[in-house]
């Protein structure tokens, strides 16, 4: 292969009416189900398109894309990642690997160092082009963060950082523990594709034993300019259009109780809150989102948006070193090498 080739919040939109999305709470979990990859597959409107699969969050590490590209392999796709973890490849190689793409499947992650990656090496103008084309785009979890104006990330998670510097981060076991259980959730900026502040894994706790649900409502504090969702592990938001449909699968837990309402302790269904804090008051604000409905009643563009103060600390903590993580192997069972910068899965 060559490498040259809810709440009744109306506003006015920037999504665009020929925007395929299909964002899922968790990547690893729903893309992990055959039905999830049909339904990506069936968006994009062919019976066997190309996948380009993109595992910088993970910076390219060969099981996180074994797992979340076998499902689409298996049904007869024809599937290549692009690694630009630390690999730099020639803007002709980038342009050519999107213009390939019918799905663009983006890995979860640490959304901070993918996205600063991206924006570094111009993927983000070739995502959001290739998303005004018709591209699906699709993920979970930071997929779906990096998707929307920004959201609620573990990207300061200690265990998520590529080649963590310093001797707390790298010292002994009970150091470490002591660290990973203390990180603290940010904002993290995304592509602007979808026209939302976002949660993923709303209905979840973190290793840190904090509840996604009751610190993104802490964050809308310090970020009261956005409108906000917050989506459950088990559940996807697909975009068609000007049209949503929400997935919840069953059998699964949620966040969502029989009769509409909010059950904090995953006793319900999956599904999708819509979300503000009162401007007035100061209270949260949660709707639930109905199943299917305009976009635009969904995602509204915000008033005005203010940068997390820790986005630099989360940074200096996670560098881009330009260097493979240290646990990284070029063994990819699987896939075979084709060049510097693309795999392709036989």
């Amino acid at each position: 292969m060559s490498a040259l080739i809810g709440l009744s919040l109306l506003a006015t939109s920037t999504v665009v009416d020929g925007r395929r999305i299909y964002a899922a709470g968790s990547g690893h979990d729903m893309l992990g189900l055959v039905s999830t990859v049909k339904e990506v597959i069936a968006l994009s409107g062919l019976a066997r398109p190309r996948v380009l699969y993109l595992g910088t969050a993970t910076y390219d590490e060969p099981s996180a894309m074994a797992s979340q590209t076998a499902n689409f392999a298996m049904l007869g796709c024809n599937v290549t990642a692009l690694e630009v973890a630390w690999r730099s490849p020639p803007t002709t190689v980038l342009t050519a690997a999107f213009y390939r793409a019918d799905i663009i499947l983006i890995s979860g992650g640490n959304t901070l160092f993918a996205a600063d990656r991206w924006a570094t090496l111009g993927m983000d103008v070739l995502m959001r082009s290739a998303a005004d084309r018709g591209v699906v785009l699709s993920g979970g979890s930071a997929g779906f963060i990096s998707l929307c104006n920004g959201g609620h990330s573990d990207s300061m998670e200690p265990d998520s950082y590529k080649n963590p510097p310093g001797p707390i981060l790298n010292g002994s076991a009970g150091a470490k523990a002591a660290v990973d259980a203390n990180w603290a959730y940010i904002r993290v900026p995304g592509l602007g594709v979808l026209d939302s502040l976002c949660c993923p894994h709303y209905d979840m706790v973190g290793s840190n034993g904090v509840h996604r649900a009751v610190d993104f409502t802490a964050m809308l504090a310090h970020h009261s300019g956005e409108y906000a969702i917050g989506i459950d592990n088990w559940a996807a938001l697909i975009v068609d259009g000007d049209q949503y449909t929400l997935v919840s699968r069953d059998g699964y837990p949620g966040s969502v109780h029989a009769d509409g309402s909010f059950a904090p302790d995953r006793t319900g269904k999956p599904g999708m809150w819509l979300l503000r804090l009162n401007a007035t008051s100061g209270t949260l604000e949660r709707t639930l989102a109905p199943k299917r409905g305009h976009v635009a009643s969904l995602l509204l563009p915000p008033r005005y948006v203010v940068q997390d103060t820790q986005l630099p600390v989360a940074r200096g903590q996670n560098p881009d070193d330009g260097r493979p993580a240290a646990w990284n192997s070029t063994q990819k069972q699987g896939y075979v090498y084709r060049d510097p910068y693309w795999w392709h899965y036989d």
